[in-house]
Protein backbone atom coordinates (compact mmCIF):
# COMPACT_ATOMS: atom_id res chain seq x y z
CA UNK A 1 0.00 0.00 0.00
CA UNK A 2 1.28 3.25 -1.20
CA UNK A 3 1.90 6.20 1.70
CA UNK A 4 -0.91 8.35 -0.31
CA UNK A 5 -3.68 5.48 0.56
CA UNK A 6 -2.33 5.11 3.63
CA UNK A 7 -2.71 8.25 4.75
CA UNK A 8 -6.05 9.01 2.79
CA UNK A 9 -7.49 6.08 4.58
CA UNK A 10 -6.12 7.05 8.17
CA UNK A 11 -7.57 10.52 7.51
CA UNK A 12 -11.26 8.94 6.31
CA UNK A 13 -10.62 7.21 9.70
CA UNK A 14 -10.56 9.98 11.47
CA UNK A 15 -12.78 12.14 10.19
CA UNK A 16 -15.29 8.68 10.23
CA UNK A 17 -13.98 8.85 14.51
CA UNK A 18 -14.59 12.43 14.74
CA UNK A 19 -18.08 11.96 12.83
CA UNK A 20 -19.23 9.06 15.08
CA UNK A 21 -17.65 10.20 18.28
CA UNK A 22 -19.95 13.31 17.74
CA UNK A 23 -22.75 11.28 16.78
CA UNK A 24 -22.63 8.66 20.02
CA UNK A 25 -22.57 12.04 21.97
CA UNK A 26 -25.31 13.38 20.49
CA UNK A 27 -27.78 9.98 20.73
CA UNK A 28 -26.55 10.16 24.50
CA UNK A 29 -27.27 13.51 25.16
CA UNK A 30 -31.08 13.32 23.11
CA UNK A 31 -31.64 9.75 25.44
CA UNK A 32 -30.26 11.47 28.94
CA UNK A 33 -33.25 14.10 27.71
CA UNK A 34 -35.59 12.34 26.75
CA UNK A 35 -35.10 9.92 30.23
CA UNK A 36 -35.37 13.17 32.08
CA UNK A 37 -38.13 14.48 30.91
CA UNK A 38 -39.77 10.80 31.31
CA UNK A 39 -39.19 11.42 35.32
CA UNK A 40 -40.20 15.21 35.04
CA UNK A 41 -43.59 13.76 33.56
CA UNK A 42 -44.24 10.94 35.53
CA UNK A 43 -43.15 13.58 38.83
CA UNK A 44 -45.98 16.02 37.07
CA UNK A 45 -48.69 13.31 36.69
CA UNK A 46 -47.84 11.49 40.15
CA UNK A 47 -48.56 15.35 41.71
CA UNK A 48 -51.38 15.89 39.41
CA UNK A 49 -52.93 12.53 40.55
CA UNK A 50 -52.27 13.61 44.48
CA UNK A 51 -53.58 16.70 44.29
CA UNK A 52 -56.53 15.54 42.58
CA UNK A 53 -57.21 12.84 45.44
CA UNK A 54 -56.78 15.73 48.15
CA UNK A 55 -59.64 17.91 46.08
CA UNK A 56 -61.94 14.77 45.96
CA UNK A 57 -61.22 14.31 50.42
CA UNK A 58 -61.85 17.92 50.43
CA UNK A 59 -64.96 18.24 48.36
CA UNK A 60 -66.27 15.45 50.29
CA UNK A 61 -65.06 16.41 53.59
CA UNK A 62 -67.46 19.92 52.60
CA UNK A 63 -70.47 17.17 51.75
CA UNK A 64 -70.16 15.19 54.84
CA UNK A 65 -70.08 18.36 56.52
CA UNK A 66 -72.94 19.58 54.81
CA UNK A 67 -74.92 16.28 55.05
CA UNK A 68 -74.16 15.75 59.02
CA UNK A 69 -75.13 19.14 59.96
CA UNK A 70 -78.62 19.06 57.81
CA UNK A 71 -79.46 15.57 58.52
CA UNK A 72 -78.60 16.07 62.29
CA UNK A 73 -80.93 19.85 62.27
CA UNK A 74 -83.90 17.47 60.26
CA UNK A 75 -83.77 14.66 63.31
CA UNK A 76 -83.72 17.57 65.89
CA UNK A 77 -86.85 19.39 64.08
CA UNK A 78 -88.48 16.32 63.58
CA UNK A 79 -88.04 15.33 67.54
CA UNK A 80 -89.33 18.51 68.52
CA UNK A 81 -92.71 18.50 66.78
CA UNK A 82 -93.20 14.77 68.38
CA UNK A 83 -92.94 16.80 71.33
CA UNK A 84 -95.07 19.72 70.04
CA UNK A 85 -97.60 16.80 69.29
CA UNK A 86 -97.13 14.83 72.46
CA UNK A 87 -97.94 17.84 74.45
CA UNK A 88 -100.80 18.98 72.11
CA UNK A 89 -100.08 21.98 71.26
CA UNK A 90 -101.00 23.54 67.37
CA UNK A 91 -98.24 22.25 65.10
CA UNK A 92 -98.26 24.56 62.33
CA UNK A 93 -95.25 26.47 63.62
CA UNK A 94 -92.72 23.26 64.64
CA UNK A 95 -94.68 21.58 61.01
CA UNK A 96 -92.85 24.75 59.27
CA UNK A 97 -89.60 24.74 60.89
CA UNK A 98 -89.65 20.49 60.18
CA UNK A 99 -90.78 21.34 56.19
CA UNK A 100 -87.74 23.88 56.07
CA UNK A 101 -85.02 21.32 57.78
CA UNK A 102 -86.35 18.44 55.31
CA UNK A 103 -85.81 20.82 52.21
CA UNK A 104 -82.31 21.75 53.57
CA UNK A 105 -81.60 18.22 53.90
CA UNK A 106 -82.75 16.75 50.55
CA UNK A 107 -80.66 19.00 49.12
CA UNK A 108 -77.85 17.54 50.82
CA UNK A 109 -78.58 14.19 50.59
CA UNK A 110 -78.89 14.90 46.64
CA UNK A 111 -75.54 16.18 46.41
CA UNK A 112 -74.20 13.58 48.91
CA UNK A 113 -75.54 10.38 46.74
CA UNK A 114 -73.44 12.07 43.75
CA UNK A 115 -69.98 12.28 45.59
CA UNK A 116 -69.34 9.55 48.46
CA UNK A 117 -68.24 5.98 47.80
CA UNK A 118 -70.67 3.23 48.38
CA UNK A 119 -69.28 2.10 51.79
CA UNK A 120 -71.21 5.80 53.00
CA UNK A 121 -73.60 5.35 50.74
CA UNK A 122 -75.04 2.65 52.40
CA UNK A 123 -75.39 4.20 55.41
CA UNK A 124 -76.73 7.84 54.16
CA UNK A 125 -79.37 5.46 52.71
CA UNK A 126 -80.14 3.93 55.92
CA UNK A 127 -80.45 7.73 57.64
CA UNK A 128 -82.57 8.42 54.74
CA UNK A 129 -84.73 5.78 55.35
CA UNK A 130 -85.12 6.43 58.98
CA UNK A 131 -85.54 9.92 58.46
CA UNK A 132 -88.30 9.59 55.76
CA UNK A 133 -90.29 7.17 58.79
CA UNK A 134 -90.34 9.21 61.19
CA UNK A 135 -91.50 12.31 58.84
CA UNK A 136 -94.18 10.04 56.84
CA UNK A 137 -95.35 9.53 60.90
CA UNK A 138 -95.27 12.53 62.02
CA UNK A 139 -96.65 13.99 59.12
CA UNK A 140 -99.87 11.49 59.18
CA UNK A 141 -100.27 12.19 62.49
CA UNK A 142 -100.59 15.95 62.34
CA UNK A 143 -102.90 15.73 59.59
CA UNK A 144 -105.14 12.76 61.21
CA UNK A 145 -104.39 10.19 58.86
CA UNK A 146 -102.56 7.91 60.94
CA UNK A 147 -102.35 4.25 60.04
CA UNK A 148 -102.45 0.64 62.32
CA UNK A 149 -99.18 1.52 64.47
CA UNK A 150 -98.73 5.06 63.75
CA UNK A 151 -98.55 6.63 67.12
CA UNK A 152 -95.44 8.76 69.06
CA UNK A 153 -94.05 6.04 70.98
CA UNK A 154 -93.05 4.92 68.13
CA UNK A 155 -92.15 7.88 66.79
CA UNK A 156 -89.83 8.22 69.86
CA UNK A 157 -88.35 4.92 69.05
CA UNK A 158 -87.53 5.43 65.10
CA UNK A 159 -86.67 8.67 66.32
CA UNK A 160 -83.58 7.31 68.61
CA UNK A 161 -82.70 4.91 66.07
CA UNK A 162 -82.15 7.79 63.62
CA UNK A 163 -80.07 9.02 65.90
CA UNK A 164 -78.06 5.94 66.37
CA UNK A 165 -77.86 5.30 62.34
CA UNK A 166 -76.14 9.22 62.14
CA UNK A 167 -73.26 8.16 64.23
CA UNK A 168 -72.72 5.31 61.90
CA UNK A 169 -72.92 7.35 58.90
CA UNK A 170 -70.45 10.09 61.06
CA UNK A 171 -68.16 6.98 62.18
CA UNK A 172 -68.43 5.80 57.72
CA UNK A 173 -67.50 9.41 56.97
CA UNK A 174 -64.48 9.92 58.88
CA UNK A 175 -63.29 6.71 58.44
CA UNK A 176 -63.39 8.01 54.27
CA UNK A 177 -61.44 10.56 55.09
CA UNK A 178 -59.04 9.17 57.15
CA UNK A 179 -59.95 10.77 60.84
CA UNK A 180 -60.66 7.39 62.50
CA UNK A 181 -59.88 3.72 61.58
CA UNK A 182 -62.83 2.24 59.43
CA UNK A 183 -65.44 0.28 62.26
CA UNK A 184 -66.34 -3.36 61.62
CA UNK A 185 -69.28 -4.12 62.84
Amino acid sequence: MDSAVAGLLAAVVGVGGTLGSAWLTQRRGDASRREEWERLERSRRAELAAQQVESGRETRRAAYTEFNAAARHYLATLNDHAHVLRIGYAPQESLAAVETARADYRRQYAEAQMIVPDVVLTEVRRVDIGLGSVYGILARLTHDTAREGDDIESVRDTIKQGWRDLSRVRAAMRADLGVTEPSHE
